[in-house]
């Protein structure tokens, strides 16, 4: 198949040929010099390092079963996305043990579905037990870092396990953070209440990223100091965004992406469970009728609903950073993040790709998704 578009980079016409779920050749090939509303943009297929299940299926669910995750894995095209790491939240051992197992299960029944996770992201248990900052964890399930508790989900993960999320107040959370870098596991900050010096002692023992920085935090802050601009500060964290529209506005969005830059800022969908469900109360959580998933009976957030399309027009609109830098918040920067090739349009690589337009300046649709030669359209949301 060959595909016609203007590239990313440099908005210069190119033809891609694909072959085999490959990028056969690739050259630059003649077409209008102004930009119009209705061309067609290529660039690498997105990433998502945290999305924690779709149609009321949870990867923390003691329910959950290898269809169901290889369901979910393979919905993300329709979302634009390649690479994913299913995200386990806090919850009873036995529960997160069975949902690792899942997971591993179903990477090893079937080798697309392998092929499109990057690696399993566990968000918990090891995070702060203060409301507010637990957010939608469930304080029975909190505990401190417990390193032999870590190998048994590592070994129930099949080794998968490539991002952990934690609390590095809690006791033993420093030692566990030394620990895990040491083992090529990712540590993020998140769900947090530290105070700065306990934040910068995580981030020399080998925290790298904060989790959706701006959101997992109590309601009530000081001004300053406080957990959120003690994140933003550090040049030692990247920091993931939730750039729904629900969970971050747009000055707090400028103010934070700006504060990390664009090589140090990611995007990440946080899709809830109930993504991809209609407005309704679903047990302890709800979609409200704007597309908002909130615990239920309160306005608190509980994941989000949308895919990384929508984070990536408001990161655009938020910054005015040019097309490829925010690209890279969901493409370069998580697999750069979690240690891996980074994905490129060149021949040789996997076939990973969107195709997009841009009808109006910031704006950003998607067309179809590529992942490894499979081609799908892409599901429409609202503009």
């Amino acid at each position: 198949m060959t595909v016609t578009a203007r590239h990313h980079l440099d908005s210069q016409w190119v033809e891609l040929t694909i072959r085999e779920g490959w990028i056969a050749a690739m050259r630059t090939t003649t077409g209008s010099d102004a930009i119009g509303p209705e061309d067609h943009w290529v660039a690498p297929a997105f990433w998502d390092i945290q999305m924690n299940g779709r149609w009321g299926h949870s990867f923390s669910s003691p329910d959950l079963t290898v269809d169901q995750v290889a369901a979910i894995v393979r919905a993300q095209s329709a979302l634009g996305t390649a690479r994913v790491c299913p995200t386990l939240i806090t919850a009873p051992i036995d529960h997160l043990i069975h949902g690792l197992r899942t997971i591993a299960q179903a990477c090893e029944t079937f080798p697309d579905v392998a092929a499109r996770v990057a690696g399993i992201h566990l968000e918990g248990p090891f995070l702060s037990e203060r409301d507010g900052y637990r957010g939608a964890h469930p304080l029975d399930a909190i505990r401190d870092p417990d390193w032999d508790l870590h190998r048994r989900f590592q070994d129930a993960a099949g080794g998968r396990i490539r991002l952990t999320t934690l609390a590095p107040e809690r006791p033993g959370a420093l030692a566990f953070i030394r620990k895990a870098v040491e083992a090529g596991v990712v540590v993020a900050l998140g769900h947090t209440a530290a105070d700065g010096a306990t934040i910068r002692a995580a981030v020399d023992a080998g925290a790298s990223v904060s989790t959706h920085l701006g959101n997992g935090i109590a309601a009530t802050l000081a001004r300053h100091p406080n957990p959120i601009w003690e994140q933003a500060a550090l040049d030692g964290l990247s920091a993931s965004f939730i750039a729904d529209g629900h969970h971050l506005d747009p000055a707090t969005l400028r103010v934070l992406a700006r504060a990390k830059g664009p090589a140090r800022t990611l995007l990440v969908s946080d899709a809830s469970p109930l993504a991809g469900l209609p407005p309704g109360t679903y047990g302890s959580w709800a979609v409200d009728p704007s597309g908002k998933i909130v615990v239920a009976g309160t306005p608190y957030l509980a994941g989000s609903n949308q895919g990384l399309e929508i984070g990536v027009r408001n990161l655009m609109g938020a910054t005015g950073w040019p097309l490829a830098e925010v690209l890279a918040a969901v493409t370069s920067n998580p697999a750069r993040l979690l240690g891996l090739p980074q994905p490129r349009l060149e021949p040789g690589e996997p076939a990973n790709l969107v195709v997009f337009r841009r009808p109006e300046s910031g704006g950003f649709v998607l067309k179809r998704t590529c992942v490894d030669g499979a081609w799908e359209e892409c599901a429409e949301y609202p503009k």
